[in-house]
Order: C-alpha cells, then structure tokens, then sequence
C-alpha cells in the first residue's frame, strides 16, 4: 500500500490517488500487555474518483495497510 501522507499524518494521496476527504479517524490501542501491542491510527476516506477506503498506519510496525471488509 502507498501513501503519502501530510505534515499532520494524514493520507494525501492512497496508491496515487488524491483524497478528496477524512471522513473519520481513529485509533485503536490494545494488547499493550502482550508482547505483540497493537497501536494503529485509522482514516475513513474518500479518493478523488468518489471510492471509500479504509487505511491505517500500524505505528509498531511502522507502515500503512488497508481495511478490508
């Protein structure tokens, strides 16, 4: 998955494709406990062709990934 992303972390382009607008974000911190912590930052987008998606940035692993329904 390619994004690049804003000064503030937020997606500007998803695989080359402008997004039109952050519907939402979110994140999601669980199993801190454990030695596999999950710390993601979600965004509910709109691409510039009107196509939903869902991607999220996995700050353990250091990447972003897309939401597959």
């Amino acid at each position: 998955m390619l994004v690049e992303q804003s000064f503030d972390g937020t997606p500007r382009n998803v695989n080359r494709r402008p997004v039109a607008l952050v519907r939402e974000e979110w994140r999601v911190v669980d199993r801190w406990w454990t030695e596999a912590p999950v710390h993601r930052r979600y965004f509910d987008v709109v691409l510039g062709g009107g196509e939903n998606a869902v991607v999220y940035r996995d700050e353990e692993a250091g990447g972003w990934f897309s939401q597959r329904g």
